[in-house]
């Protein structure tokens, strides 16, 4: 697959515009503005990375591009925040343009010798629709599933999303509902995903020593450093579609599953008892917050959680004390 430069990804939108699907708004009526700012989403953060740097276009520009192999908690907890902002900042403030424009200079050769760029249409829609399915599977795993509508209901406000990064309309034509992204998602699957040298330091990470999270003494990042990395690669694996884990050659067993039940039903019961401020990130829940006639807000000072929510997932990794059962080869099915 070849890529277009910057200006022929930004400059095809007029062209593309008369033929794109019609997005639904976004605001505080929206599925995307009630799921997009859950902490729940960093369950996904190894998933989500993952699939998007199965893409070999963005593998190679984090190879190229991207402080991620020296710490990966920076580029997490740096994504986070603006792709908040498309949501929960004024259309107008044009947080959009300026998350599409970080990407401007991305570019390159990947070591197959296949050009690439960030702002190829193609290749950034395959992130967006990334955040979009992530929204359906956090609900799948840890919450209420979606109903048919609602999903339908959830693609329409992903266009209306994609439009706001100012790119070409050519990837969404076709995509009108969520039967149709679904199956744009498998087709993804089959036949354009890829393991790379991206994917495999991500899956390796619970053999790295890494930096520790911000606000994290290194003292006792050192003491749980190895359950957190494990955990998180286990939990990548678990959310990882079948298909994934065999471009990856992850293996997961029926042990592995059961174990899994456990915990997304653990997520999924206790979930709703804490306070909002806690369930959503701030930029998030100040908006939900300020649009509400009455906002309601249950505060809760014994929840103190630092930038990212980072401890709160820790201690639930510390206590899960899974480990991932990777790279033991290329069977996906549940044996």
């Amino acid at each position: 697959m070849t890529t277009s430069s910057h200006n022929t990804a930004t400059n095809e939108s007029a062209d593309a515009g008369n033929d794109a699907p019609v997005g639904l708004p976004i605001g505080p009526d929206s599925l995307t503005w009630r799921w997009l700012g859950d902490r729940r989403i960093l369950l996904f953060l190894g998933r989500s990375g993952t699939l998007q740097n199965m893409h070999y276009a963005v593998g190679a520009a984090l190879q190229d591009h991207s402080n991620f192999f020296d710490d990966r908690w920076d580029r997490f907890l740096r994504s986070i925040p603006p792709i908040l902002g498309v949501i929960y900042d004024p259309a107008e403030m044009g947080t959009g343009i300026a998350v599409r424009d970080y990407h401007k200079d991305l570019k390159g050769v990947d070591p197959k010798g296949r050009r690439y760029h960030a702002l190829n249409p193609q290749v950034y829609w395959w992130t967006h629709a990334t955040f979009i399915e992530l929204i359906i599977a956090m609900n799948d795993h840890f919450g209420t599933p979606l109903t048919s509508e609602e999903k339908d209901q959830l693609i329409a406000e992903g266009i209306t999303w994609w439009q706001r990064y100012g790119m070409s309309n050519s990837p969404t034509t076709g995509i009108h509902d969520y039967a149709s992204f679904d199956a744009y998602w498998q087709r993804m699957l089959d036949t354009e995903l890829e393991s790379n040298a991206s994917t495999d330091y991500a899956i390796g990470a619970s053999g790295r020593k890494m930096p520790p999270p911000p606000g994290l003494p290194e003292p006792v990042w050192a003491l749980v450093q190895r359950p957190v990395t494990g955990f998180n690669v286990w939990l990548l694996n678990a959310l990882m579609p079948a298909r994934g884990r065999e471009i990856l050659g992850l293996r997961w067993t029926r042990r592995d599953q059961l174990a899994f039940q456990v915990f997304a039903e653990t997520v999924k019961r206790t979930w709703p008892l804490l306070p909002e401020r806690v369930r959503y990130f701030p930029r998030a829940y100040q908006n939900i917050k300020r649009a509400r006639p009455d906002p309601g807000a249950l505060p809760n000072r014994l929840f103190r959680l630092n930038r990212g929510g980072a401890w709160f997932w820790m201690a639930l990794a510390v206590i899960g004390g899974c480990r991932p059962t990777v790279l033991g080869g290329v069977d996906s099915r549940v044996s």
